[in-house]
């Protein structure tokens, strides 16, 4: 386990993409898609958040 750890804290990409998946959770998390996506900006770059939250079933989010 101890391999793993130094792995994971010499490799800069996955504390990156580890910031990446958080952030874009966070946002999709709190926010209603409906509600999204009436905001010009933020409806243009919902389905890309949605993807990288890894949100890819919208479970909960979505409209019914």
């Amino acid at each position: 386990m101890e391999m793993f750890s130094g792995w994971v804290e010499s490799q800069s990409w996955f504390s990156m993409a580890c910031i990446i998946v958080t952030m874009a959770s966070s946002v999709t998390l709190t926010l209603k898609d409906e509600y999204a996506e009436k905001v010009p900006i933020l409806g243009k770059i919902w389905p890309i958040l949605n993807w990288l939250s890894l949100n890819v079933f919208h479970n909960k989010n979505e409209k019914k």
